[in-house]
């Protein structure tokens, strides 16, 4: 049985009654080493999915620069869901920063969310969520300055501190350089 993941659809949606016997047989998780694709720009997926281990990031790149999107830590969705739904081309990458295990969500479990009762609200609350997230990261790059973006980073998602600078900085927009002037800044603030 895949704990977190139950527990992630919970917390989303505290009421929805899971049928955890014709969920679980459908599941299949997915080992991606440091380095890997789990997918990339252009490829059609037939799923979207849940981080169980590991550390991933959605990326897409521009004029030869990568712009990281999103990260994926542990017990959390991982996916582009307009191609796995529309089966459209992936406009951007998702590689694994460290050995991953992703839990594969495919057309088959959603099908059979959709039977469930409440099936249809909890995958409706389920893109409502992923949609809020895209709002609140583009909101934050327009009205946020990079030192807010990093120190709202530094609050919400304490388990950044375990990837690379380079991503983070691709992430907030700047340069790497940048970010190691920001981070002394920040340190000479505080002392």
């Amino acid at each position: 049985m895949y704990e977190p993941f139950y527990e992630f659809i919970q917390q989303l949606s505290p009421d929805f009654k899971i049928d955890v016997m014709r969920i679980d047989p459908l599941l299949k998780p997915k080992i991606i080493k440091k380095g890997e694709f789990l997918f990339q720009e252009n490829d059609i997926c037939d799923f979207v999915g849940f981080t169980l281990k590991g550390f991933l990031r959605t990326f897409f790149i521009k004029d030869g620069k990568e712009f990281t999107l999103f990260f994926h830590p542990e017990h959390r969705p991982v996916g582009d869901y307009e191609n796995f739904r529309k089966q459209k081309p992936a406009c951007f990458s998702c590689q694994a920063i460290e050995d991953s295990e992703v839990l594969i969500v495919n057309h088959q479990v959603f099908n059979a969310f959709e039977e469930l009762p409440d099936g249809q609200k909890f995958l409706r609350l389920h893109a409502e969520n992923l949609a809020f997230m895209l709002r609140d990261k583009l909101l934050s790059l327009f009205r946020d300055s990079p030192e807010q973006r990093y120190l709202n980073l530094i609050q919400t998602e304490s388990e950044l501190q375990r990837i690379p600078q380079y991503y983070l900085a691709s992430y907030l927009g700047i340069e790497p350089e940048s970010l190691s002037r920001l981070k002394r800044r920040i340190y000479q603030k505080k002392s």
